[in-house]
């Protein structure tokens, strides 16, 4: 029987007999007869063509990979039996799987094909976020490393991000744009390549630090500036544009806020508040003529003397409101202090001491005596000199008592005015000693400190500067003018 023929009664018993149930029950004999008659002569099974495949990482297996046909079933009505019981989708390698094929009439075929699993999937970039598509905004001075703005995996190799290659490094430290070209493979030698824009941006606020807090107290009639207050810095410009809204009048009590804005070159901008309260801070001032005092039992003392002025920031002229505190006592040798306290307006107060010392006479004059016998042979003569190397007479006495605490005018005729009449029987150490008339000089035109025994040290020329004379040769009794007691 012709196989064309024999195939169209096979499909014409399908469909009207077994299918539709609709022939008599001769013709179904008669058709049945011819069918087993068919049967036996297809004992064909199917072919399965493919020796070896290539299949995906990842893909489960089925009939249509491995060419299976048969001379009378279609693909689709073949039964197909897989044993993938050696098979891993999900891992790169070659697999036994053995393939049985069988056909409507139960003809069938076995056979052992080679399962290769590749990876042909290229690895997948992706923007990290805060960024879309090719383009990637990057702060500027932030990190030029490229995975922390991309990444990438890969269907069998997971996360290959540090795998990224570039053509060229990123430059994050100047502004603009930048084009660079990344790729990245797969140990299988799959490989993207992707060229993405880099946009470098400096997208951050200059910062402004208040160095003394958000509020500070400013003195009355004080300088002010308000730089002295905060600094401003930037994560990319040196330096920034600072605009403050208002200026403070330190003449006037009060607060003042500021607002502080600091604005950088990519016009990025932020602001602080300072408030300034001008207050009366400062204390006022007091100035003494001097800070030390020595006396000599005996002296007078006026403790208001040495109050030169006490002045305030704010309040002016406080002199007249200062007040002293003392307990020296100069009828007794020994150390005191003198007090001068003024407070303002704004309750701020200040105080200065005098230190006084109170020495006795035989004292002060051992003193006098030893400072100026420690110049012989030392100190030279100089007119108008007060030391402490070149005198003139006057100059070397008055450097003596001056090292010793001991105030006394500077030229010799004003000193013998200022001291008291001592007869020369009744010289003690530390008295003066004056002379008239020499180097025809007229008046009181020399003087000497008495040491004891009829003798005195004094500064009485180019030739000999400081020395020790005896008082009773003739010619200092020839110039003799009279003792002086400080």
């Amino acid at each position: 029987m012709d196989k064309k023929i024999k195939s169209l009664v096979l499909d014409n018993l399908y469909e009207h007999v077994i299918k539709r149930k609709a022939m008599f029950i001769p013709l179904l004999c008669i058709s049945t007869f011819g069918l087993v008659g068919f049967v036996a002569i297809d004992k064909e099974a199917p072919t399965i063509e493919a020796n070896s495949i290539e299949v995906l990482y990842g893909t489960a297996l089925d009939k249509t990979m491995f060419n299976i046909s048969d001379n009378r079933t279609s693909l689709d009505a073949l039964d197909v039996d897989i044993d993938d019981s050696h098979y891993t989708a999900d891992q790169l390698g070659t697999y036994t799987v053995d393939v049985t094929a069988t056909d409507i009439f139960n003809n069938s075929c076995t056979k052992t094909v080679q399962v290769e699993v590749v990876d042909k999937t290229a690895p997948m970039l992706s923007v990290n976020a805060d960024n879309e598509g090719y383009v990637i905004n990057v702060g500027v001075n932030d990190s030029s490393d490229i995975t922390q703005y991309l990444s990438a995996t890969d269907n069998v190799d997971g996360d290959v991000t540090t795998f990224i290659e570039t053509d060229k490094e990123l430059d994050t430290s100047e502004l603009g744009t930048q084009d660079i070209t990344v790729s990245v493979s797969d140990a299988s030698g799959n490989t993207t390549e992707k060229t993405f824009e880099f946009v470098v941006k400096d997208t951050v606020a200059p910062t402004i630090t208040l160095t003394d807090g958000s509020s500070i107290d400013i003195d009355y009639g004080s300088d002010f500036d308000y730089t002295d207050y905060f600094t401003a810095s930037d994560n990319y410009d040196e330096s920034v544009t600072v605009d403050v809204d208002s200026t403070v009048n330190t003449s006037e009590e009060g607060t003042t806020t500021l607002t502080i804005t600091a604005t950088d070159s990519s016009n990025n901008q932020t602001t602080e508040t300072l408030n300034v309260v001008v207050k009366d801070i400062s204390a006022p001032t007091i100035k003494l003529s001097k800070s030390k005092l020595t006396l000599t039992v005996g002296d007078s003392f006026t403790a208001s003397k040495y109050l030169k002025s006490a002045t305030d920031n704010k309040d002016g002229d406080l002199t007249s409101d200062v007040e002293i505190s003392s307990n020296v006592k100069t009828s007794t040798a020994g150390t005191y202090s003198v007090t001068y306290t003024v407070s303002d307006e704004a309750g701020n107060t200040t105080s200065k001491t005098l230190k006084v010392t109170v020495n006795s006479k035989s004292t002060s004059a051992s003193g006098v005596v030893a400072t100026a016998l420690s110049k012989v042979g030392i100190g030279k003569y100089a007119s108008g000199c007060t030391g402490p190397t070149y005198f003139d007479c006057s100059g070397f006495v008055y450097w003596s008592f001056k090292q010793n605490g001991i105030s006394i005018p500077r030229s010799a005729a004003a000193q013998y005015s200022a001291t008291t009449r001592v007869s020369k029987s009744d010289l003690q150490p530390g008295d003066l000693v004056f002379f008239k008339n020499t180097a025809g000089h007229s008046g009181i035109s020399h003087v000497g400190i008495y040491i004891g025994n009829g003798q005195f040290v004094h500064c009485g020329s180019s030739a000999y500067g400081v020395v020790v004379r005896n008082l009773n040769t003739s010619y200092w009794i020839s110039h003799w003018a009279g003792g002086g007691r400080v």
